[in-house]
């Protein structure tokens, strides 16, 4: 495609270089593992995903690709709300499992408890230095009241309904690594940890029907031609390990 080149000149494929799907497709250099996968027949492309009226702003298209409300601000994440359709009695805390740093937005849903794994799942807990769970309870119920003077009661009762069900989500889960076996070696990469970790969740059999994780950033700007191959190597054959996986364990 000429337009292509003219709106790419420096960071444009070069075709010799280019995993091609048809005449006018193809896949990134660093994508051959998800080639592979395309040429077994086991991957499908949505082309051209987006919504109108675009604003240009990184943080409210976040917002928009996390609640699916592209028309106003949205205050419940779009897969939680497909959790507590799963789940709507909240029968099981690990329904959602999500691995990263912090709560994805797309998660967040009034009822909807989400097991956060921000590390290696084998050191996952909450409040681990703690044996006994009724001193753990007791730290919980403190850390409420504290907050509740000022807060209100409203908070208190959030902060014990999701330090309970944080509680039993990482008791629950931190059995997994335990039940784990495989021959499978993953790279070393942020995101093959990760999924090594939904690995060891979903073969488990704990009843998780969500798993999350996130990589990037792929807010690369001048570094584009360096950062992006390199972003989506590490998730082509993080992908391709995980993939590997299930297959080992007939998944």
């Amino acid at each position: 495609d000429p337009l292509y080149r003219d709106n790419r000149p420096a960071v444009g494929i070069p075709d010799d270089q280019i995993l091609k799907v048809d005449k006018n497709y193809g896949f990134h250099p660093a994508m051959a593992p998800l080639k592979k996968v395309w040429d077994q027949g086991k991957l499908a492309i949505v082309h051209g995903v987006g919504y109108a009226n675009s604003p240009r702003s990184h943080f409210r298209s976040m917002d928009i690709w996390h609640t699916c409300e592209p028309e106003k601000v949205g205050t419940q994440g779009w897969l939680g709300q497909v959790a507590r359709e799963y789940d709507p009695r909240k029968e099981n805390v690990v329904t959602v499992v999500s691995f990263g740093q912090a709560l994805f937005r797309a998660l967040v849903a009034p009822g909807v408890p989400v097991a956060c794994v921000s590390g290696p799942l084998e050191k996952y807990g909450f409040l681990p230095n703690i044996q006994e769970r009724e001193q753990r309870l007791q730290v919980l119920d403190r850390f409420a009241k504290m907050y509740a003077p000022v807060a209100g009661t409203g908070v208190m009762e959030y902060l014990g309904t999701t330090g309970l069900d944080s509680l039993k989500g990482a008791d629950i889960l931190k059995v997994a690594p335990q039940k784990y076996a495989s021959t499978v070696k993953y790279p070393d990469t942020p995101i093959a940890r990760k999924l090594r970790g939904i690995a060891q969740v979903h073969f488990a059999d704990l009843g998780s029907r969500i798993f999350y994780c996130d990589h990037g950033s792929f807010d690369t700007h001048a570094g584009q031609n360096p950062g992006h191959g390199q972003l989506w190597r590490a998730v082509c054959e993080g992908l391709e390990a995980f993939m590997t996986d299930l297959r080992e364990h007939n998944h």
